[in-house]
C-alpha cells in the first residue's frame, strides 16, 4: 500500500516517469542492436581469403560462415528489440494520455492503468490517442502534442492497413516523443489544479 504521506499526484507522476524510463531502456536496446548489426555489414568488411577443408568433402570460408551466423543473430536481435521499443513507446504514449485524460475529467488516479498480454507486451487500444485540444488552457505545448498525435495516428493506420512500409518509419520515436509531451502536459494540469486549490493569500 502507498504511504499515507504520499499524495495521489506524486504516485501518478512517478508511474508515468517509470513508464517513460522503460521506453528509454527499450530505445537504448534498439539502438545497440542496430549498431551491432552494422558491425557485420558485408559492405563494411574487407574480404579475407582462405578456406578450410571439411573432412575432405568440401571447403568453406570460416570467416564468411561465422559472419553469416552473426548476421542472422543480429537480425533476430534487432527485430526483437525493435518490437520491444515500439511496444514500450506506444504504452508510454497511451498510458500517459490515459492518465492525463482521467485527471482532466476530475478523477485522481494513483497509477497509469495498462494491460499486458501473454508475451509480456502491453496491450494497446485500437482507437487514436485522445485529442486534448481545448483541454489544456494556454499551455504552449498543446500544438506540438496535437501534431505528434497526428503523426502517431498516421503511422498506426499504415500499420493496420499495410498500406505503406515507409509510413511506419519512426512510429516508436513519434510515440515516445508524444509520451514525453503528454507527460509535460500532465505536470502542467496537476500544477494548475493545485494552484487553483490553494487558498488566496490574505491581503
Amino acid at each position: 500500500m502507498p504511504s499515507p504521506t504520499i499524495a495521489w499526484f506524486d504516485d501518478l507522476t512517478a508511474s508515468v516517469f517509470a513508464l517513460g524510463a522503460a521506453a528509454r531502456e527499450g530505445r537504448l536496446a534498439h539502438q545497440a542492436a542496430a549498431v551491432a548489426a552494422w558491425q557485420v555489414e558485408p559492405a563494411r568488411l574487407q574480404t579475407v581469403n582462405g578456406d578450410v577443408n571439411i573432412s575432405g568433402e568440401y571447403k568453406i570460408s570460416p570467416r564468411d560462415v561465422v559472419l553469416s551466423q552473426i548476421r542472422a543473430l543480429s537480425r533476430a536481435h534487432q527485430h526483437v528489440t525493435t518490437d520491444l521499443y515500439e511496444n514500450l513507446a506506444l504504452a508510454y504514449a497511451y498510458g500517459t494520455a490515459g492518465a492525463l485524460l482521467t485527471v482532466i475529467k476530475g478523477y485522481r488516479p494513483r497509477y497509469v492503468e495498462l494491460q499486458r498480454d501473454q508475451t509480456d507486451h502491453y496491450e494497446l487500444p485500437d482507437e487514436p490517442l485522445p485529442d486534448f485540444r481545448g483541454d489544456l488552457g494556454h499551455w504552449p505545448g498543446q500544438r506540438r502534442l496535437a501534431l505528434l498525435r497526428s503523426h502517431v495516428g498516421a503511422r498506426r493506420v499504415a500499420r493496420f492497413t499495410g498500406r505503406s512500409e515507409g509510413a511506419l518509419l519512426g512510429l516508436a520515436d513519434c510515440a515516445y516523443a508524444y509520451g514525453e509531451q503528454a507527460e509535460m502536459a500532465l505536470h502542467h494540469v496537476l500544477l494548475t489544479a493545485r494552484a487553483d486549490q490553494e487558498p488566496e493569500a490574505e491581503q
